[in-house]
Parts: structure tokens; sequence; C-alpha cells
């Protein structure tokens, strides 16, 4: 004798929504999964469905919960956005991929939730979750998610630099058109080609120099040479001030070797540049001290909250002349705890 198994769609034809509602507290999650997907479309008419059917985002089957992300993900209830967060943290591939889909949907949004799905996103193993959140950074257009972008702009496959450079130019300001700048120094022809073609419609003079200026290609290509000539063009970048030469400084401070590392940092401090703090922050972890030390100075040329709290990792370096560093500038900062 077979089970009883109710007949969702022709409750559906009758429009009895109020058996189907009963459905959604069904013992078998595949009949309360059926029931949601009938009274989904309802619930965009009736708020009362629409209440009922998003107390199933914390279903105990795990099909069903996705389910019902899915369909409130978004700004909205607590319950909404701590299933959204455990999709992108135990979900499978293709849910990951679905929430990101929807979350790009969303257009503009500086949503503390969708801001995180996406970051998470960002820092997922697979690949192809990596690019999906790339490309919802440049939907939701956050400016909170530049620095995040710029750090996979180091990673090896050329093609998530390609999704990075869009993303950045949708989201555009300051600190993206100086990562975009910086990736016109990129191995990569076909990211450097990207790159030209969105500062092409960069409403910073700066931008529109770095790729019409033979001067300017010019450090690009010193900083593809040598050791000492990338060091020399670090320190002449801020010794003549070349605004668009901010970015390949902030290059440089990946660069492999520790004194064009330094010299960046120092040509760096010329400027002081709030959208540095990231590029000179990262720094305070170097295995060198001296690289290190020159960070702490640097962090506090440029100054602000987000300088200091950088600074702040100094009072417990391993270095005392580091520590020691980090006292007096936090002091000079009125940040000292």
């Amino acid at each position: 004798m077979g089970l009883f198994k109710p007949d969702i769609q022709k409750f559906l034809q009758e429009k009895n929504f109020e058996k189907l509602l009963t459905y959604l507290d069904h013992k078998n999650p595949g009949i309360r999964y059926s029931a949601f997907a009938a009274l989904a479309e309802r619930a965009d008419e009736d708020a009362a469905v629409s209440e009922r059917l998003k107390k199933m985002v914390t279903d105990s089957d795990s099909w069903v919960r996705t389910v019902a992300t899915l369909k409130f993900a978004g700004p909205g209830e607590a319950s909404v956005s701590k299933s959204m967060m455990e999709i992108m943290n135990d979900g499978s591939q293709d849910d990951k991929l679905e929430l990101l889909r929807v979350v790009s949907g969303l257009g503009l949004s500086s949503d503390e939730t969708v801001l995180r799905v996406i970051l998470k996103g960002l820092a997922d193993k697979k690949e192809t979750v990596k690019l999906q959140a790339i490309r919802a950074a440049g939907k939701v257009r956050s400016v909170h998610l530049v620095p995040n972008l710029g750090d996979l702009l180091h990673e090896k496959h050329h093609k998530i630099r390609l999704y990075i450079a869009e993303s950045l130019f949708h989201i555009g300001g300051e600190e993206a058109t100086d990562y975009l700048i910086g990736l016109l120094a990129d191995k990569e022809p076909e990211v450097q080609a990207a790159a030209r073609s969105y500062l092409e419609h960069s409403s910073f003079e700066y931008a529109r120099k770095a790729i019409h200026d033979a001067g300017f290609m010019q450090l690009v290509r010193e900083m593809h040479d040598r050791e000492p000539v990338r060091k020399a063009t670090a320190e002449r970048i801020g010794r003549e001030q070349i605004r668009e030469g901010l970015a390949l400084l902030h290059r440089a401070c990946r660069d492999k070797y520790r004194e064009v590392r330094i010299e960046a940092l120092k040509s760096i401090a010329v400027f002081r540049n709030p959208n540095s703090v990231d590029a000179a922050a990262k720094l305070m972890d170097d295995k060198y001290h001296d690289v290190r030390l020159e960070a702490v100075n640097t962090l506090e040329k440029i100054g602000g909250i987000n300088a200091a709290a950088a600074v702040e990792r100094g009072l417990i370096d391993k270095s005392g002349e580091v520590r020691k560093a980090a006292e007096k500038a936090l002091e000079k900062m009125n940040r000292f705890p």
C-alpha cells in the first residue's frame, strides 16, 4: 500500500491556498517543498502567505530552507539573513551560485548581510563561486568591497582579474580607479586592455593621464625591470609626486624585495592618501622589522582612524624598535589607548 500523497497541483489549480498552507507543516520535506513552490507566486500578492513562507527559512530540511532563503534573500528579517549565511557556509556549490545570482539582482545595496554573503563568496575555494561573487560585487556597487576585490588582483588566473576590473569600473570612486590603474601593469595584455578601456570612461583626470601619457607607461615598464630600477622608480614617484603612480606604489608593496617595499612606503607617505592605508597596513605583518617600521611611519603620516587601528598592531610587535615607533605614532595621532 502506497503512502497518501496530496495532489499539490490540484489544490493550486483550485486556488485552495488554505489547504496548501497546511502542507507546509507536513512531515515529508518533499511535500513541504512542493507546497512552498506552489505558494511562492501567491506570496507576492498575499502578505499573510508571504509571512508564513518566510518562516520556512528555519525549516528542519536544508532543501526547504534553501529555496525559502532564495525566495526572500536580501534586506529583511534576521532569520532570512541567518539562512543566507548558512548557505554560504555549508550549502552546495549550486546553492551558493544561485544565492549570489539573487543577491546580484538586488542592485545597489549596502545591506550588511548582502555584503557578508559576497565577502564569503570572494573567499570561496571554488573559482566559479568566486567569479560569481566578484560579479555580484559590481552589481551592488558597494565601495566597502573594493579592498577585498583588490586582494584578489594577485590571483594567478587572469579571468579573475578581468572580472575584478569590470566590477571595479561599476563600483567607481578613487580607490577603485587606483586599482584599475594598477592593472595597466598586469602581465596579461587582455587585462591591461580591459583596464585601459574602463579608465577611458573615468571622471578622474589623473586616470585619463595614466592611459595617454607616455611618461606614465614608462613608469609601468620600469616597475617590471630589475630591483634597482623598481626601487628608483618608486622613489621617483614620491619625489615628483606623480599622482597616477600611486597605484604602482600599492603594487610595489607586494614586491619580493624589501628595499622596493620600503621605498614604496616612503613615497606613499608623500601623498597621505587614505586609500593607501590598506596597502601600508598589510606590511605591518612583513617578515622584516625595517619594513614594519616604515609601515608605521607611513600610516602615521596618512592619519585617520583606519591608519591608527593598523598602527596599534605594532604595540605587540616582536621588535622593540617597532613597538616604540608605534607608541610614538599613536601619541601623535591622539590614539594611544
